[in-house]
């Protein structure tokens, strides 16, 4: 299975957000959006305790496991409970989290841990634990998805009772950025070996060391959770007395649960209500730069899509403000690179500078004509798997099969139910009979790198067409063993802009990411750190 499977894609909820956010730029960190609202990266920090509240999800929680989370709603659980040895900060900055990390050379890691660092029975975070925690997703008997970031790996060992050290074959400077998502999160060694294959499940539940511990977990009534009395960090106090994560698939019970205060928030990948709930009094919405990317994954390189000119020309002929406007209504971008601006955490400077340079995606009908014939692809068929019943999935399906019409393509839409549209990401039998899918996909942290490397280079996660081009390859790889963020940029800047002559993939729209919270609340993080990092450690009344 891709461990970046964006498991919305197999739910009928509706990818829809609106533009705005409910506070303004002088008491949030924030920036400007395209319609010159403010972004909003953390909303300010709780001062008051508040009572138990409920936190919607779109689905229930099904893994607190890190080697098998892979969906948003796992990950919301996952940050919430557990501590990464890198923290995302919301600007998409990293920091230390339970370990400070430094290089002495090229090809070693040292990971030293924080003193004070404990689980929630109140034992120390310890270097076997850690060890443990990392070389679970090195063995094949565990299956973790993230067992491919480890392919540099040569050795991890405890060289003190707080102290790790990781020994790679070759300089892998992505590395960093994983040890902050789920590849680094700690769990307490004896408690997992305990659990064995209940570890994660309601059944064994977990043991980790985040501000929040686990109370209590029935799927179809929610996972509870509630502060934990042995948290290590002396400037977080949790102040809201109980979460519970509940999963509402039905758009139109979040909206009336979200109105009457019944939820307390949530992170919508999917709401088409959003116009409605801004105008409320009860909730605000708030909105930052997004790392995902709503794109079209091409997995078929041996029908017209082979062909560079007919993706170009599929992707010129694609009505992208249309997509934004009805849609998205409003709340994304036209694209200039696979990758979001809320990616970018190292030289962000540099990022942003070739970022704002890079042109936008825009249509123009008549040179995508002229490819289409010049690739003598006038007439032929372009099969698009999707689901009618994803509203998101079904208006950018059906763009494209408007472009297509265009330029003289068909495109030729193939529907599954919403359960099964996840097929194409992991079944390659599913696969067989389309040429292309949508996607709404992140790289595990944030970097521009981190989505493109999973879809370019050989074997990599979400290659499924065997793409493949020496020139993008040498750039990431190369990008992959440069220590400095700079000189790494610089490279990753290339690969972009190679990314888009070649468009492996076609970016759709970048969209931004939305928080929906209940006006007695503040100090949730409203970026989309809360996939990597808990949302709640600051959250409390106002």
């Amino acid at each position: 299975m891709s461990r970046r499977l964006i498991a919305v894609a197999a739910s009928a909820l509706v990818v829809l957000v609106l533009p705005g956010c409910g506070r303004s730029a002088d008491d949030t960190k924030s920036g400007q959006n395209a319609a010159g609202s403010s972004y909003v990266d953390i909303t300010p920090a709780g001062t008051k305790s508040h009572g138990p509240i409920v936190w919607g999800v779109y689905r229930d929680v099904q893994t607190l496991d890190p080697a098998f989370s892979f969906d948003y709603p796992d990950h919301t659980a996952v940050s919430l409970l557990c501590e990464s040895l890198l923290r995302e900060q919301p600007d998409s900055s990293l920091s230390p989290g339970l370990a400070k990390l430094s290089r002495p050379n090229d090809l070693t890691i040292v990971l030293d841990i924080q003193p004070d660092a404990k689980f929630w029975d109140g034992n120390q975070v310890t270097a076997d634990d850690v060890v443990y925690s990392l070389k679970r997703h090195m063995d094949s008997a565990v299956g973790s998805f993230y067992a491919s970031t480890f392919s540099n790996v040569k050795g991890i060992t405890a060289t003190g009772p707080k102290q790790v050290t990781i020994d790679f074959t070759r300089p892998d400077y992505w590395f960093d950025g994983e040890l902050s998502s789920r590849p680094g999160v700690v769990v307490e060694k004896a408690y997992a070996e305990q659990k064995a294959k209940a570890y994660g499940t309601p059944a064994g539940g977990a043991m980790c060391s985040g501000a929040y511990e686990l109370k209590s977990w029935v799927p179809s009534t929610g996972l509870v959770v509630v502060p934990n009395p042995n948290y290590w960090r002396k400037d977080v106090h949790p102040k809201v007395e109980q979460i519970t994560l509940k999963g509402l698939a039905d758009e139109a019970s979040m909206t009336s649960s979200l109105l009457s205060g019944e939820i307390a928030g949530t992170y919508p990948q999917a709401i088409s209500t959003l116009a409605q709930l801004k105008a409320s009094k009860t909730v605000s919405v708030y909105q930052s730069r997004g790392q995902h990317t709503d794109a079209l994954i091409v997995s078929n390189l041996a029908g017209p899509l082979g062909d560079v000119r007919v993706r170009q020309a599929l992707s010129l002929a694609l009505d992208r403000q249309s997509v934004i406007d009805t849609v998205y209504k409003g709340a994304a971008k036209l694209p200039r690179w696979i990758a979001n601006d809320g990616t970018f955490g190292d030289a962000k400077d540099t990022f942003q500078k070739a970022f704002d340079a890079a042109p936008e995606f825009k249509q123009d009908v008549a040179k995508a004509k002229q490819l289409v014939q010049d690739a003598g692809a006038t007439g032929k068929t372009v099969t698009i798997g999707m689901s009618t019943s994803i509203a998101v999935t079904a208006g950018v399906s059906a763009a494209y099969q408007a472009a297509g019409k265009a330029i003289g393509i068909e495109v030729k839409l193939q529907s599954v139910s919403p359960e099964n549209f996840i097929n194409f990401f992991i079944d390659p039998n599913a696969r067989k009979t389309v040429d292309a899918f949508p996607t709404l996909n992140f790289g595990d942290y944030p970097d521009p790198a981190g989505l493109m490397s999973t879809v370019v280079l050989p074997n990599a996660s979400q290659n499924y067409a065997n793409f493949s081009d020496d020139q993008l390859t040498k750039l990431l790889e190369g990008a992959r063993r440069t220590g400095d963020p700079e000189a790494r940029a610089k490279l990753v800047i290339q690969a972009q802009q190679r990314f888009n002559e070649l468009l492996p993939w076609i970016p759709t729209v970048q969209p931004t990411n939305v928080l929906i919270m209940n006006n007695e609340l503040s100090g949730a993080v409203a970026s989309f750190a809360y996939i990597n990092s808990s949302f709640a450690d600051q959250l409390g009344g106002k």
